[in-house]
């Protein structure tokens, strides 16, 4: 059984719902990360755990989008608090620590150690867009293009294909920076 495991997965496996409550009590070995998620170990969750649950817990269309996508994919950026997950229209679950956004344009999928993630510039410019600060943003794509995850006509591209909804800073970092 895989230490990520939905409340459905266990019931596959012959384990009820009172044994996982039983398991997932103070004393037991197992822990509820998200409603109708579990981490099937005693030790706390890694940040992959996280990654993993968050998937579980938003569905099968969901994929990891901003920091954890571009980490994930070989970008040097600090990670965030809160897990940036994409997630279809009729999403409707949030939690504290998730960050889900809602969308008609699903990327691309790009699989990383068994997770979804959204392809770099998706990823970049949807971190981007949620920054206040002009140098925040040019470290964001800074670090993208450093890592040669993407172009800057990727990154454009991207910029253009999508809502306009927070893309001023990073086109004017874009075109500030990296001019066509």
């Amino acid at each position: 059984m895989a230490p990520i495991a939905t409340l459905a997965d266990l019931r596959e496996h012959g384990i009820s719902p009172r044994q996982t409550l039983h398991r997932c009590s103070p004393l037991g070995p197992w822990q509820r990360l998200l409603p109708g998620v579990v981490l099937t170990s005693p030790t706390p969750p890694t940040r992959l755990d996280r990654l993993r649950a968050v998937l579980a817990y938003a569905g099968p269309s969901a994929m990891i989008t901003g920091a954890d996508a571009l980490v994930r994919q070989g970008a040097a950026l600090p990670l965030p608090r809160h897990i940036h997950v994409l997630a279809g229209r009729n999403a409707r679950r949030a939690h504290p620590w998730i960050l889900l956004e809602r969308t008609s344009r699903p990327p691309t999928v790009v699989e990383r150690h068994d997770l979804r993630l959204a392809t770099a510039a998706r990823a970049a410019v949807d971190m981007a867009r949620r920054e206040l600060n002009p140098h925040t943003v040019m470290a964001i794509l800074d670090a993208v293009l450093t890592a040669r995850l993407c172009t800057p006509a990727d990154l454009r591209e991207e910029v253009g294909a999508g809502s306009r909804r927070g893309t001023a800073l990073v086109r004017q970092a874009l075109a500030h920076r990296y001019p066509t």
